[in-house]
């Protein structure tokens, strides 16, 4: 999105989707790394973390951050 909005061409446009795509795919394939290397963490973690757009608001405090204090 920020390459279409810095350089609005016929090219960034049209790449938009196929990197919308390319870059979904990438972050399944690496969430399945993370799950097979990290396992039950992981699993913890994407529970409470969004894939792509954070949450607004104040962040709820998490076991493994109460623990760290």
């Amino acid at each position: 999105l920020g390459f279409l909005l810095q350089w609005p061409t016929l090219l960034t446009l049209v790449m938009f989707p196929v990197l919308l795509v390319m870059y979904g795919r990438l972050a399944l394939t690496e969430e399945a790394e993370m799950r097979a290397q990290f396992g039950e963490a992981f699993e913890r973690y994407a529970q409470r973390t969004p894939r792509f757009i954070p949450r607004m608001g104040k962040a709820e405090p998490t076991a493994d951050s109460v623990s760290k204090r």
